[in-house]
């Protein structure tokens, strides 16, 4: 039976194909590879008359071999399949097509506000015919869900659902689809703890070198130079969490606003001993007690900028 041989319908009305999607678990939403991984159960269905059989029992035979209505995963990328290509037929004609899948799936994500941002997560289900042949739907008669224990840790699920909606694949060719979805909201507690308040107290520590005397030279240098090396240190340590993006994040943002802090505590330090060796200890100690009330000041409006402001 060829592919091309549409299940009659009664008032020649277009075929109705039913969809429910299960979400059995996430395993991991991947900045860096734009994805994220899932395990799914999808179930299939519609009436095709002439498959209708005597008996009380349904029927097994090949996907290949009946007609069906070629639906594909817009953003499926490297998948696992857990279940044969078959369906079954019901005495009435009803198909059903039972999907189990295990993988990747693509997911642009605009990453402007990270660590403190939230996407909509997508896997669009299209038919493989013109709009007024082949309706596809959410199945009324399921409702989806997702699993109530996930393995994702990182992320907050929330807002399953899905619709059915009229997919613009290009200039010509528009086609029905099913667009199963979920809002996913970052858990920023960890990233607040292991990075964000390290970089803070890395900052804080550079600020000690205004409370040291300016004739003290050595000990300011010591001090100075041991923040430099610590921010290095972290900088290296945080390369590998950070998404690898060609835009700065929110935490981007803070991260090089410390660093040029740090920094400009360093520059302070060399000048007030500059002054110190110069005889001029008095603007020296003038000029760290102006930097005990500016970097503070200037530091507490690059978090707001970066947390708070910046849209």
């Amino acid at each position: 039976m060829g592919d091309v041989d549409l299940p009659p319908s009664p008032e020649n009305k277009p075929i109705v194909v039913n969809v429910v999607l299960v979400i059995l678990d996430i395993d991991e939403i991947s900045d860096n590879n734009q994805n994220f991984t899932v395990n799914l159960f999808v179930r299939f269905r519609w009436m095709d008359s002439r498959l209708a059989h005597d008996g009380t029992q349904s029927i097994n035979r090949k996907l290949e071999e009946v007609w069906n209505p070629r639906l594909i995963f817009l953003n499926i990328q490297r998948t696992w399949s857990y279940l044969p290509k078959v369906v079954e037929i019901r005495p009435s004609g009803e198909v059903i097509h039972r999907i189990h899948l295990w993988g990747n799936f693509s997911q642009p994500l605009n990453l402007r506000n990270y660590p403190f941002d939230r996407h909509l997560f997508k896997i669009p289900i299209v038919a493989g015919y013109a709009t007024d042949k082949l309706i596809v739907r959410v199945d009324p008669e399921t409702i989806p869900y997702v699993a109530e224990t996930l393995s994702v840790a990182d992320w907050d699920i929330r807002n399953f659902h899905g619709e059915a909606k009229e997919l613009k694949l290009s200039n010509h060719y528009t086609h029905n689809s099913v667009v199963y979805s979920f809002e996913g909201i970052r858990k920023v507690e960890n990233i607040i703890i292991k990075t964000i308040i390290p970089l803070i107290l890395i900052v804080i520590m550079s600020w000690t070198v205004f409370w040291i005397d300016p004739q003290q030279t050595g000990s300011q240098l010591a001090m100075s130079v041991t923040s430099v090396l610590t921010l290095i240190a972290y900088h290296i340590a945080l390369g590998s969490k950070l998404p690898e993006i060609p835009y700065m994040t929110r935490l981007d943002l803070f991260v090089f606003g410390s660093t040029l802090i740090v920094f400009a505590s360093l520059i302070e330090v060399v000048i007030t001993s500059r002054l110190s060796t110069s005889d001029k200890i008095d603007r020296a100690r003038k000029v760290d007690m102006i930097c005990k009330w500016v970097f503070p000041i200037v530091f507490a409006l690059i978090t707001v900028y970066s947390f708070v402001l910046r849209s």
